[in-house]
Formats: C-alpha cells, structure tokens, sequence
C-alpha cells in the first residue's frame, strides 16, 4: 500500500507541474528559416492563365536575389529582365532599359514586396503591404497574403507562397479579374 501511495503522491505531483510550452511554428519562423536558406539563383516555371485566352502562357527562367531588396527575374528565350532595387523596377531589353518607380504603381509594390520581404525574412515590410496568414507546419507550409489597401485589393486578390522545410516552391497570384499565375520554383546553382 506504501508504495501505491507514493505512486499517486508522485502522479498528483507531476500533474501540477507546469508542462514546459509548445514551440509555436508562426511567420517569423519561417520567414528567418527561409532567408537562412535562400539560394542566390532560383530556376521556375510559370504558368498564366488570363480570363481572356483560352490557352495558358508558359514560360521558364531564372529569379536572382540578393537580401534585402535585389531582385532579377530573366526570362528563358528572352532577351528581356526585370530588376527590382530598393524602390525601381528597371525593364532591360536588346534596345535599352526604362525604370518604373514602384511609388507610382502600388500593386506592382505590393507585388515586388510578397517576395522580396518573403525571401529577406522580413516580416514587419511583408505586413506593410499584406495580411499574412501561415498555414500548415513546416513540413508543408502556405503563406496567404492579402493586400491592405483598397487600390491594391483591387487588382490582386491574393498571392500564397508554399513550401516545404525552407524552400519555397510556387507561388500562386490571383488577380481580382480572374486571372491567375502559378510560378513553380526550383533551387538553382
């Protein structure tokens, strides 16, 4: 009986004891596993689906980044690029290059800073323009982001970036008109 008696002594006594905490799997996590493990090249695959073609545009090629806010999207077969730092856009093609200020076109921001901020691990400047929710843990994970402001919302609904561990592996850009774009992402050289 002794023995029951400690048994149960020590079961209350083990009940009581604060139960150490859970780590919480939240967006700050990911955004700092990914920037840890961003690669400075990443191929991809893109597909547009737009409410007014009948078949999808497709297209591959090759994301550039550099932390925190370089970003160079090449196109495959393409002679044309996009460069992205700090606050331009720079169109490069065979004839010239011409610069978009991104003050002057909110959504293309809005746009620019879903994956900027996303791979630079910033969190606060992806809150800035978006919403963000985390879904999933970190095996399998999905970033919803939807835009702040009304002239924003009006021509993205939502962009979900998803991955797996600390890669990101597509990105999905619903416009309000219908139009979608699904980007498949693959960790270059």
């Amino acid at each position: 009986m002794t023995s029951g008696v400690r048994i149960s002594w020590l079961a209350l006594l083990l009940a009581l004891l604060p139960l150490p905490a859970v780590a919480q799997w939240d967006a700050a996590q990911l955004l700092a596993a990914l920037a840890r493990a961003v690669p400075e090249r990443i191929a991809y695959s893109e597909t547009r689906r737009l409410a007014y073609l009948d078949v999808p545009l497709t297209s591959t090629g090759e994301l550039e980044f550099r932390p925190p806010d370089w970003l160079r999207r090449s196109v495959q077969g393409s002679a044309e690029s996009y460069v992205i730092a700090g606050d331009v856009v720079r169109v490069e093609t065979p004839g010239g290059s011409r610069e978009i200020a991104l003050d002057v076109h909110p959504a293309l921001r809005a746009f620019a800073e879903s994956l900027r901020a996303t791979l630079a691990g910033d969190l606060p400047r992806l809150q800035r323009h978006f919403h963000v929710e985390l879904h999933g843990g970190i095996e399998r994970w999905r970033l919803l982001l939807r835009p702040h402001y009304a002239g924003v919302a009006v021509l993205i609904e939502s962009i979900e970036l998803s991955g797996a561990g600390t890669q990101l592996l597509r990105i999905e850009s619903r416009e309000s008109g219908g139009d979608i774009t699904i980007t498949e992402l693959k960790a270059g050289r």
